[in-house]
């Protein structure tokens, strides 16, 4: 770089951006004095028993998630995603969103505010009737089944950032199911089946299924001020 004058009465400051700057650092602060831990309990709640019973017709539409790590048996069906469809030939919404951007040009590229049609399955099982209290700000979200040994490798989704979503998180079956938030194990004793939590993924964190048939409920949210006062409302 070259050499500067560094009195202060020399510097042409852009308040423009001063402005911009203290909206992200508002943004941070709000963030985490609503993500008081990695993971928090919402009023939301599955009914699981009827779940398994409904999910069973649509077994048929899960997808292999995303085309890296094919090696395990990871699936996904949407609730949310580009364009409503899950019969379609592709659904962008069941992979990994950095994988898709880096296979394609940068004009091109998408975000999880990209995605915000609800498919057949949001309105068509009757035990996901509880995501109605977020129904208005969810993005790509997706039902996750795993089988034995299907796993996230350590990775964060999020930042504490203007233009990030917030993510919300279950599964069926807490007791064949290891979640990490850096080295530290989620005691799955705590966690209810069906239950939503808030949780935060600007922490590294990693996920995998100790078991058979293992649902996860991934679920994006936007970050607007309404979603952030109506999860400061429902968490328990």
């Amino acid at each position: 770089m070259k050499l500067a004058n560094i009195n202060p009465s020399n510097f042409n400051y852009d308040y423009d951006q001063i402005e911009k700057d203290k909206i992200n650092f508002d943004y941070y602060s709000k963030y985490y004095r609503l993500h008081t831990d990695a993971i928090l309990p919402t009023k939301i709640k599955i009914d699981i028993d009827l779940f398994r019973k409904e999910i069973v017709k649509y077994h048929n539409l899960f997808r292999q998630w995303g085309n890296n790590r094919n090696y395990l048996p990871r699936y996904g069906i949407s609730l949310v995603n580009y364009t409503g469809d899950i019969y379609g030939e592709n659904d962008i919404a069941c992979s990994p969103l950095d994988q898709y951007n880096a296979g394609v040009k940068k004009e091109d590229h998408l975000t999880e505010f990209d995605f915000n049609k609800k498919t057949e399955l949001f309105a068509n099982l009757k035990s996901l009737d509880s995501l109605n209290l977020i129904s208005e700000f969810m993005l790509r979200s997706n039902i996750l089944l795993w089988h034995k040994h299907a796993n996230f490798i350590p990775h964060i989704d999020t930042a504490p950032l203007n233009n990030y979503n917030l993510r919300l998180w279950g599964t069926d079956d807490p007791s064949n199911y290891n979640f990490y938030f850096l080295n530290k194990q989620v005691n799955m004793d705590d966690i209810e089946p069906g239950r939503i939590y808030l949780i935060d993924t600007t922490i590294w964190h990693w996920a995998e299924a100790k078991a058979d048939w293992i649902y996860t409920f991934f679920i994006s949210t936007t970050n607007s001020i309404e979603c952030f006062e109506t999860i400061k409302k429902i968490l328990l």
